[in-house]
């Protein structure tokens, strides 16, 4: 469809809807040139609103503030959200109609549901009067690398647990929005070729998908020389951006890839602009906070990443622990933006557990793949004794990288258990086209 058309459809549709998308796209970019200080006074102003709102109308909030004496009335700046407990996933999992506001429309509820990569899907609810607000973020970020309404994007994408993106209203906005879907209930190198044959033709100008899929369709790309796409950048989303990933994404597509960090419950959460010196946070909409032993941690030092979203007043998560490890820094971007840069680092959970008890994290292993020609690793500790490195191969890959591989596994602890690789033809996506590179079968209290 011709850019031109779309973007006027899209404006006068947004309008029909009374313009919301537009209207906060507008704020969002003279935002996002504010200094820290006046972001600091907007999040704090929001933060009022949001926090007398909860303790109104929210069943859940209202008990809390009570039993830990907090007053909304008696909030003056960011630091006063330390007095306010961490919400964890596993009470919003047990507590779901606790933590919806009474006063909204049940008409006005829209269901969702995470990817489920870590457990079961988590279910909860978004008011629609917020889905705006994520749009105009998530259209900010893809604005820092050229994105304009229109533009023709490759959306590569698992359907997971989420048949939705096959109905025809989704197919309708993609067409519409100019988005061509690979994907489906299965990814492989087959479902990419008949992709690539139907469509020799077609050169997006933007590619759009999970960081799992992205790079098992250009690992496929680099090695079948199929690739005629050149699109003006790639954004990838849904699990951390490898390094490995980056240089083979950058590699096949010739452009430079920007991070999306976020979740289902709180969408677009931060972003890389062309700098590439961390991510933004969008301050305007988030409140990120990087907490360690229930107290805030010094800029630059890794902690907890707990999420407060400023505009989710059906449904508000507080504090959320999201159970990803990150860092905040102090310093601003080259870009002069002074929205606050942020760096994740994964999952906490993800780790070895050795049998004198003490632990090595998955992420102190990662920087042993990077150089490899493999498309993708996984890591399983199946007990104590035994843990089993899978490796999707690429062309070049001989017994002298296996080696490589047992000898730095090795240099990581010197009572590491058996190791045993496995060379296999692809690691399963799980939820939202996602790839679990770690698992273990040990039980542990913090498992």
């Amino acid at each position: 469809m011709d850019k031109a058309l779309v973007r006027f459809l899209s404006v006068a549709f947004d309008r029909l809807k009374g313009g919301y998308f537009y209207n906060y796209r507008k704020v969002l970019d003279r935002s996002q040139w504010l200094k820290k200080e006046e972001l600091r006074l907007m999040q704090v102003r929001k933060l009022k609103v949001l926090l007398t709102h909860v303790f109104e109308n929210v069943p859940y909030y209202h008990a809390l503030f009570k039993s830990v004496a907090f007053r909304p009335t008696d909030f003056r700046d960011l630091g006063d959200m330390q007095k306010i407990p961490v919400l964890q996933r596993s009470y919003l999992r047990a507590n779901f109609p606790d933590l919806l506001a009474r006063n909204v429309n049940k008409a006005n509820l829209v269901s969702c549901a995470t990817s489920g990569t870590t457990s079961a899907p988590l279910k909860f609810c978004q008011g629609k009067s917020e889905i705006p607000w994520y749009l105009a973020v998530e259209a900010r970020a893809y604005g820092w690398a050229g994105y304009e309404v229109g533009d023709t994007v490759l959306y590569v994408r698992l359907f997971g647990n989420s048949p939705l993106l096959a109905r025809p209203l989704a197919r309708l906005n993609r067409f519409v929005r100019n988005w061509k879907l690979l994907g489906g209930f299965k990814f492989s190198d087959g479902a990419i070729a008949s992709f690539c044959a139907k469509n020799r033709g077609y050169r997006p100008d933007f590619v759009h998908g999970g960081a799992g899929p992205l790079n098992i369709l250009s690992a496929f790309l680099l090695d079948s020389g199929e690739c005629r796409m050149r699109p003006k950048a790639v954004f990838s989303y849904g699990q951390q951006l490898l390094p490995e990933y980056r240089k083979t994404i950058e590699g096949a597509f010739r452009c430079s890839v920007y991070d999306i960090y976020g979740a289902t419950e709180v969408p677009f959460a931060a972003a890389q602009c062309g700098c590439h010196e961390g991510l933004h946070v969008a301050d305007e909409s988030v409140f990120l906070e990087v907490d360690k032993n229930d107290e805030a941690v010094a800029p630059g030092t890794e902690g907890n990443v707990l999420l407060t979203n400023l505009n989710g007043f059906a449904m508000p998560l507080i504090r959320y622990d999201i159970g990803d490890k990150g860092k905040l820094y102090d310093d601003e971007c080259s870009c002069g933006r002074s929205l606050s840069l942020f760096k994740p680092f994964g999952r906490s959970y993800e780790y070895f557990l050795h049998s004198d008890g003490t632990f090595t994290f998955f992420r102190d292993l990662k920087t042993i793949f990077e150089n490899l020609p493999i498309v993708d690793y996984q890591i399983v500790q199946e007990s104590l004794d035994k843990i089993v490195i899978r490796i999707v191969k690429r062309t070049g890959y001989t017994e002298a990288d296996t080696d490589f591989i047992m000898k730095r596994i090795n240099l990581v602890k010197s009572d590491v258990a058996k190791v045993k690789i496995e060379l296999i033809q692809s690691v399963p996506l799980i939820g939202f086209g996602k790839v679990s590179h770690f698992i273990s079968k040990i039980h542990t209290k913090y498992t």
